[in-house]
């Protein structure tokens, strides 16, 4: 069965608009968004005026940046992406958790205390094939591990590099596939390989798209091209805005401000006979800076839970440090009023 996603997207990937609705920057669309569907995409164009005319209600738009690999990444280690982990503690792992979300049917547990899935039902989104048998199953990473690491990955942390190997924030970042079918896609772009079952060819563009966003992750130019083809097959507007400019850098760092000194006055000529007055010392004024808001996790790390929090104002600072209200990675604000676990002591009523 295929399953879309799009009102999540509209959430995750506001685009800036001016005070006419258009988007601001320099981009030419391919084509223009139109109820009947379809999709495409656009290129940066530094001589061309803004053409856009497109808007949350006609298109899902989604930018990346294209940047081709450069040649002195380190090499791979699958074992440096840890995974499967059990982030909330409810002894289901990752891959658990997985295979228990995306059942069609109540899934069955090997023993009472319902850490490991038995058997359930599953739709391979690339090929159709229907799978009881979870052992069959493999739980795929739709932009692979190794993708990743080469797409600016390689210079994560151990606990961002974990965060993403296990991330449950978007419903399209994992997929329970057969083992034949995720064996075949292996580390391949969409430029190497397309699911092939093609009426899934815009839902898994979409996501690889998404997830290179939200994860400010490069991609080559024949990704991005492969990317635009399948997304022409969208029975809805979507269209990638490709961007040749730098990556955007996955952590970036604030830039030290020196103190502002203020000189002391210069001092006044003595008078005869009057007392000297005593010297101004000069001032040493800081500049303030902002700091970084003070979480109770790491906004980067682990899936968290309203649970995991003892106040509303302890989840609503991290909600906010991880991306909210523009990003829900933790899906802590389930009605999208940009108020983070209100069920928690201390929430606005």
């Amino acid at each position: 069965m295929t399953r879309f996603r799009f009102m999540t997207l509209f959430i995750l990937l506001l685009i800036p608009t001016g005070a006419n609705g258009a988007e601001t920057g320099e981009w030419t669309p391919l084509h223009e968004a139109a109820a009947d569907g379809g999709g495409g995409c656009s290129r940066d164009a530094h001589s061309c005026a803004n053409a856009g005319a497109f808007s949350a209600a006609q298109a899902l738009v989604i930018r990346i940046v294209v940047s081709e690999q450069a040649a002195d990444i380190p090499r791979y280690d699958r074992g440096d992406w840890r995974h499967w982990i059990d982030a909330d503690g409810d002894c289901q792992d990752t891959r658990q958790e997985t295979l228990i979300a995306e059942s069609s049917v109540p899934v069955t547990f090997k023993n009472g205390d319902s850490c490991s899935v038995a058997s359930g039902r599953w739709t391979d989104p690339y090929t159709g094939e229907v799978v009881d048998d979870p052992g069959k199953l493999h739980v795929d990473h739709v932009v692979p591990l190794a993708n990743a690491h080469v797409s600016g990955g390689h210079s994560w942390s151990a606990e961002r590099k974990e965060a993403y190997a296990n991330s449950l924030a978007y419903r399209g970042h994992l997929e329970a596939t057969t083992a034949l079918a995720n064996k075949k896609k292996s580390s391949k772009t969409p430029a190497e390989w397309q699911p092939p079952d093609r009426t899934y060819w815009c839902q898994y563009a979409t996501d690889w798209a998404v997830i290179k966003r939200e994860w400010r992750l490069t991609a080559t130019d024949k990704e991005a091209d492969a990317l635009c083809k399948m997304l022409t097959t969208c029975a809805h507007s979507v269209y990638l805005r490709v961007s040749t400019a730098a990556p955007i850098p996955a952590i970036s760092t604030p830039t030290p401000i020196a103190p502002t000194v203020t000189p002391a006055a210069a001092p006044t000529p003595a008078v005869s006979g009057a007392t000297p007055a005593a010297p101004t010392p000069a001032a040493l004024t800081p500049t303030p800076q902002a700091s970084p808001p003070d979480t109770k996790y790491d906004p980067d790390g682990p899936d968290r839970n309203c649970s995991d929090f003892d106040t509303w104002k302890e989840a609503q600072v991290f909600y906010e440090a991880a991306g909210g209200p523009e990003t829900d990675r933790h899906r802590l604000d389930r009605d999208s009023d940009e108020i983070a676990c209100e069920s928690l002591p201390g929430a606005p009523s």
